[in-house]
C-alpha cells in the first residue's frame, strides 16, 4: 500500500462511564464543607497545609491523615484572576463578564481556583485583594461525595467578597501564582 492510498473501517464502539466510590477522605472533607469548615493537610515533614486535602503531601512523598487534619479559615488572599465572558448559545444562561481567581486561604500553602468573586466590579478586582468566602444556607449546601468541583469546595461556598481589608503584600504569595 503507497502513502497515497487510505483506507476506512467502520467499527462499533462502547464506553461505559463508572464514577468510583468516593474514599473515606473525600467523604470526610464533603462533611466539613455541609458543616461550614473547610479542610486541610499539613505535611508531618514540610509543615505545608494543602487544601483541599490530598491524602499525602506531593513534596516530602508521605501520607498524611485525619492525625494532620487542620481547619482553614474562610479568607485569604486573590493570586491570580481571568474575567469570563459568556459565549451565548441555546441555553446559556449566564451573560454578564464574571470573574474567576485562584485563591490563597490563610493557613494554606495551596491555592483554590476557579472561585467565582462577587460584590466587586471587574475593574476593580486585583491580585492581593483579601477575601471571604461567601458560604450557602446551611440546609442547601451541595457537596458531592468526591467535593472536586469547584476548587475542591463544591458549592459550599458560592463566592468570595472582598473583606475591605488592605491587599496583601505581593511577597506574601508570589511564591503561590501558578
Amino acid at each position: 500500500m503507497s502513502d497515497d492510498d487510505t483506507r476506512f473501517m467502520s467499527q462499533m464502539t462502547r464506553v461505559e462511564y463508572r464514577v468510583p466510590e468516593p474514599s473515606a477522605l473525600n467523604r470526610r472533607v464533603g462533611e466539613a464543607l455541609a458543616e461550614g469548615r473547610i479542610l486541610g493537610h499539613r505535611c508531618s515533614l514540610c509543615s505545608r497545609v494543602y487544601v483541599p486535602p490530598r491524602g499525602y503531601c506531593p513534596l516530602c512523598t508521605v501520607a498524611t491523615t485525619h492525625t494532620d487534619e487542620v481547619v482553614i479559615e474562610g479568607r485569604g488572599t486573590v493570586t491570580t484572576f481571568s474575567v469570563i465572558t459568556p459565549l451565548q448559545y441555546p441555553g446559556q444562561e449566564e451573560k454578564d463578564d464574571y470573574v474567576q481567581a485562584t485563591i490563597l486561604l490563610d493557613g494554606a500553602d495551596s491555592t483554590v481556583a476557579m472561585q467565582r468573586l462577587e460584590d466587586i466590579t471587574i475593574g476593580d478586582v486585583r491580585t492581593g485583594l483579601r477575601v471571604a468566602a461567601v458560604w450557602a444556607p446551611e440546609g442547601s449546601r451541595k457537596v458531592p461525595a468526591g467535593a472536586a468541583s469547584r476548587g475542591g469546595l463544591a458549592d459550599a461556598i458560592t463566592g468570595w467578597r472582598p473583606t475591605g481589608e488592605p491587599d496583601a503584600a505581593l511577597d506574601d504569595y508570589t511564591q503561590h501564582i501558578l
